[in-house]
């Protein structure tokens, strides 16, 4: 695939998971986005729904309680719950 964006998910006990990756796709209170590298910055609130992410290997889910998304040139951040 093509360029890659940074992913971190944390909560405030821990990292859940970090890595570089091809895409997100989250839902958001206002619909389902995906993420690529180069996205516009961007905040959103995250319904409680797993969060896909796409590798050269496949793709990855991570189960969330909902939370926060915080979208930057550098890569993808989002704060969830513990």
């Amino acid at each position: 695939m093509g360029k890659k964006l940074r992913l971190d998910i944390i909560n405030p006990d821990r990292t859940l998971y970090g890595a570089n990756v091809n895409m997100v796709i989250v839902r958001a209170t206002t619909g389902e986005l995906g993420i690529l590298a180069g996205h516009a910055p961007l905040v959103a609130l995250l319904d409680p729904r797993p969060v896909r992410i796409l590798l050269d290997e496949g793709e990855h889910e991570v189960s969330l309680k909902g939370g926060i998304m915080q979208v930057k040139p550098e890569g993808v951040t989002i704060l969830t719950f513990p």
